[in-house]
């Protein structure tokens, strides 16, 4: 750090046989002087410019280069002064040069390639990507293909593709099979942006602010606990259920489109084909068999596949929950749950549980509340607009959840791209068969497979209780 900084420049300095002399000697004022008169002076100068750099084409490094092993360095660096006067070389860059050339002369001679070398190309600076170049490429060519035929492309599907050419390649390169290669969402968006893609949303949700959320927390937490407390409930019987959307597809709002693109088509981005999905879970860490709802009229919208048989799936017009399915959901999960709970811990049929909800229109009507009440549950409503905070599901499972599910997604997509690739590497790229007929079943599927994966994860329910600030 340059000591002028901690002086005034219009400022004198201290004089040898001024105050300063009772204390520090005139000598080593006088020598201290000179040195910060010295510094001040060479800060003052205009800093020196940096000199001027010359740039060759590859064709022109393997013309120098072809010189310099016929005729010599030295020589080679006079006459290329005399061709481009002004033009400097230095003699470490030739001899580089020169051995590029030889070493590609030398392949060129084993591979029985013609003899003529017309550029030489120079190692890439930065980090090396991650698949390499040949594989980079495959991928980059597989979206473009996908997004021109009109499929969605976004970090989901990208991760997914980029797993199915690696497969298709060499399986034992990525991460889950030993090797180096780990996709993540980040390495996504980078090769989005090296393509020269930008993310674009179609819609704009803006969050609510709530001014007064540390207060409303505090009320909301200390009800809780004194609820919990005053009536003696166990952790078995403090129950959190909330409403989510499930996506077929993991398809966002957001999609990759050429930067500087004045509209974006988000193909999907009205896509319907979504249930909704019902969790419960209790502040012991357990989860709840769960509510699906699909969309339909009659029983024959559901999926054709045996789901456990404490679950409840059912259907409405538009998947979404109302007051009936509500009801359903009380009936045929939540009261037999507790009814096992309470016999489990030797309880009273009477003892109450609490419910912790947010205020949904379809779960906070008479009839739902009455029944709460009459089967012994206690009620606890998150204020509104603080659900991401204050409810335990919203603020640890259904991310997890929805992760979970994205992964089975991704997995089973990259398989469907490594079949294409066997058949046919040359062919450009078909999107995925996305159809109602395939995803129905499989969703199916991955939600069997979540509640499983749910039940051996208690921690990540438990932390959703514990960020809320519900522990007692």
């Amino acid at each position: 750090m340059a000591l002028f900084k901690f002086f005034k420049r219009d400022s004198p300095l201290p004089k040898p046989d001024g105050p300063l002399s009772a204390v520090v000697p005139s000598t080593s004022i006088a020598a201290a002087n000179r040195e910060v008169e010295h510094l001040l002076k060479a800060e003052a100068k205009e800093p020196g410019k940096r000199g001027q750099y010359d740039f060759f084409t590859p064709e022109e490094k393997a013309q120098i280069g072809k010189r310099a092993a016929e005729h010599g360095v030295t020589a080679t660096i006079h006459f290329w002064a005399r061709k481009f006067p002004g033009c400097s070389l230095k003699e470490s860059t030739v001899r580089t040069w020169k051995t590029k050339y030889v070493q590609e002369l030398a392949l060129r001679k084993i591979s029985g390639k013609d003899m003529i070398v017309k550029q030489i190309g120079m190692k890439k600076s930065g980090r090396p990507l991650l698949l390499g170049e040949e594989l980079d490429k495959r991928v980059q060519a597989y979206l473009i293909s996908m997004r021109e035929s009109g499929a969605v492309v976004n970090t989901a599907i990208t991760i997914a593709c980029a797993v199915g050419v690696v497969k298709s390649y060499d399986s034992n390169l990525l991460e889950c099979n030993g090797g180096h290669i780990k996709l993540t969402k980040d390495w996504a968006k980078y090769l989005m942006e090296r393509m020269g893609f930008v993310k674009r949303r179609a819609s704009t949700k803006a969050k609510v602010s709530v001014s007064d959320f540390n207060q409303l927390k505090a009320q909301f937490v200390f009800d809780v606990k004194a609820v919990i407390e005053m009536e003696d409930i166990p952790c078995e019987l403090v129950i959190n259920w909330d409403q989510t959307g499930i996506h077929y597809v993991p398809v966002s709002s957001w999609t990759m489109a050429k930067e500087g693109s004045k509209r974006v088509e988000i193909a999907g981005i009205d896509d319907k084909r979504q249930i909704t999905a019902v969790f419960g879970s209790t502040m012991s860490g357990d989860f709840l068999p769960p509510q699906l709802i699909y969309k339909g009229k009659t029983s024959k919208s559901l999926p054709s596949v045996t789901f456990p048989s404490d679950w409840h799936v059912t259907f409405t017009e538009n998947h979404w929950s109302n007051e009936n399915t509500m009801v359903d959901y009380l009936e045929k999960v939540l009261f037999p749950y507790a009814e096992k709970k309470r016999d489990e811990l030797k309880l009273k049929s009477s003892q109450p549980a609490l419910v912790i909800f947010d205020r949904f229109q379809g779960q906070c009507t008479e009839r739902v509340l009455h029944l709460l009440e009459a089967n012994h549950f206690l009620i606890a409503v998150v204020p509104a607009n603080c659900t991401d905070r204050l409810q335990p599901l919203d603020v640890s499972v259904n991310k997890a959840a929805k992760e979970f599910l994205r992964r089975q997604f991704q997995d089973w997509y990259s398989d469907q791209i490594v079949v294409q690739l066997r058949q046919d590497r040359e062919s450009a790229a078909q999107p995925v068969d996305l159809r109602m007929s395939v995803v129905k079943p499989l969703c199916a599927q991955w939600m069997i497979s979540l509640y499983k994966y749910m039940k051996d994860k208690p921690d990540i329910i438990k932390n959703g209780y514990r960020h809320a600030g519900i522990v007692i």
